[in-house]
């Protein structure tokens, strides 16, 4: 795909985990999801690693995925996947998208806002 600007997303700054894609994926462009009614974005799927370390640019880590949520950008299913760092202090105590919100209050809710304003 192509390079992004990511400006500030008020009350923000810039992206609010790391941000990256799974290799070798792909959203097929072709196939209708049954979750969205949409087709996919031609795109690999990506992830949001919500640790507490901030990763280089192009930095390959090995993550727990924690769950899934899709957007609808301009008609076309966009599957994310927040996942924590396993390295990160916090990961033992995260499992799944329901351990976000306890250990990390508001944070998913900010998620959601972020892609609103940004989207």
């Amino acid at each position: 795909g192509k390079l992004r600007f990511v400006a500030n997303c008020f009350p923000h700054h810039g992206y609010i985990w790391n941000y990256g894609a799974i290799p070798q994926t792909w959203e097929d462009p072709n196939h209708t999801d049954e979750s969205t009614g949409c087709k996919g974005d031609n795109d690999p799927i990506d992830v949001c690693e919500i640790g507490q370390k901030i990763h280089k640019r192009g930095s390959v880590i090995q993550v727990k995925v924690l769950g899934t949520f899709a957007l609808i950008d301009e008609g076309e299913t966009d599957w994310k996947i927040l996942a924590i760092d396993v390295t990160d202090p916090l990961a033992d105590n995260l499992n799944d998208i329901h351990d976000i919100e306890k250990v990390m209050p508001g944070f998913l809710a900010a998620t959601v806002e972020w892609f609103k304003i940004y989207k």
